[in-house]
Order: structure tokens, then C-alpha cells, then sequence
């Protein structure tokens, strides 16, 4: 795995409203060498790479093709429903999950990839995905662990957190130690980020999209 991020390949195709979100995911970690938008035919509709366009999109037809195989196979033998596959080989890994019935995003990175950041920067562009295309969310994803966020007025701020709630657990927020934004190059991905301390004395950081109206937690420090 290299240290640095290799530069983004000239574009064979014009942007599209997906571009910045495939793009997040690209830029989430030195090892991410593609992404891509596919249908499950393989037809790549819109991708952010460090590959030649070419390979990018003939790695998105391979991993959607696979996919799609993954599918009928489980169907066949009745072992539930594949959401995400990821392969690993001695140079490259190939990632994929399903984005709807129709449609995967695929993700190629050098072998040895960090999974958990990726596996979180997928996760959101799916979201960002389904939000941009329409698409409502399948029956057959799992939900995500719910995190509710109570807010409150603040001096200087339009908002900030009083307490979450996760697994039916209340957790008070006793100090908001500070707040910053996370920004990319679409204005519309901004997020709100808190760093707080709880009524626990431990000390967290909440994130808030306002797009998708969606919290996330980043662990205890």
C-alpha cells in the first residue's frame, strides 16, 4: 500500500450530479484506486479513478458481473440475500456492494486496504447515491444501528447536541469541547462535527449530516 494518493486519470466522459460522491470515496484513503457506479449488467454509468478510464470501467462490469453471479447463486441454494462481496489478491482488492436491485457500486483498491474507512465511505456514498438517483432504500438492506441525537440552542451555533441515543440507551452530553465542518468539493456534503464529553466523562465525536438528516458516531477517545 502506497503512502500517497495517486493523481485522478483525465475523465473519457462528462461529469455527472454522481461524480462528487464517487469522488469522497476515491479520496477516502491513499489506496483506493477506483469507484464506480455500475448497473447490474455491468455498464458503468459514472466512476472517480486513478486507473485509466478503460480499466476502470471493465473493473466495474467484472465486479457487477460477479455480483450478479454471487445473486443467483445464493438464490439457488437459498442462503439469503449477498449485499457486499470484497476479494483480496496480492496486488489488488475488488469491492462491491449493492447499491438496488439494480445497481453496485464497485470500489478497487491496492491489496492491504484499510477496510473500516473504506467500508464507511461506501456506506455513505450509497446513501448519497440513493438520495441523488431517488432510488428508496431495498427491503433487503440491514438497517443501521440507530442513533437518535437530541439538540439544543447554542451561542454561536444554530444547534448543538444534548444527548444520544443508541440500543435504547440515553447517554446526556455534559460539555461541547468543540465544533468544526467537514467539507469536500460538493457544497451540499458539509458536515457538522462535535467533539463533546458525556455524562460518563468520555469523550466522542458526533457528526451530523443535514442532507441525508443523519448522525453518525465516531468512537470513544
Amino acid at each position: 500500500m502506497t503512502g500517497s494518493k495517486p493523481p485522478e486519470a483525465a475523465r473519457d466522459q462528462e461529469s455527472t450530479a454522481f461524480t462528487p460522491i464517487l469522488r469522497r470515496v476515491w479520496s477516502s484513503t491513499p489506496s483506493v484506486l477506483s469507484v464506480a457506479f455500475a448497473d447490474t449488467q455491468g455498464e458503468c454509468i459514472d466512476y472517480a479513478s486513478s486507473l485509466d478510464p478503460f480499466d476502470a470501467k471493465v473493473s466495474a462490469a467484472h465486479g457487477s458481473i460477479i455480483f450478479s453471479s454471487l445473486l443467483q447463486s445464493a438464490a439457488r441454494l437459498g442462503g439469503g440475500v449477498p449485499i457486499s462481496l470484497e476479494l483480496s489478491a496480492d496486488h489488488r482488492e475488488l469491492w462491491a456492494r449493492r447499491v438496488s436491485d439494480e445497481y453496485v457500486l464497485v470500489v478497487v483498491t491496492e491489496a492491504l486496504a484499510e477496510r473500516e474507512p473504506i467500508r464507511a465511505a461506501m456506506l455513505r456514498a450509497i446513501a448519497e447515491l440513493r438520495a441523488e438517483a431517488g432510488i428508496p432504500v431495498p427491503a433487503w438492506e440491514q438497517p443501521a444501528v440507530g442513533l437518535r441525537v437530541e439538540t439544543r440552542a447554542a451561542v454561536g451555533w444554530a444547534y448543538a447536541p444534548a444527548a444520544y441515543e443508541q440500543d435504547g440507551v440515553r447517554t446526556s452530553i455534559a460539555a461541547v469541547i468543540g465544533r468544526w465542518l467537514e467539507t469536500s468539493d460538493a457544497p451540499a456534503a458539509e458536515r457538522v462535527c462535535f467533539f463533546v464529553r458525556t455524562e460518563r466523562d468520555q469523550e466522542l465525536t458526533l457528526v451530523h449530516d443535514p442532507r441525508l438528516e443523519e448522525w453518525n458516531l465516531r468512537g470513544v477517545e
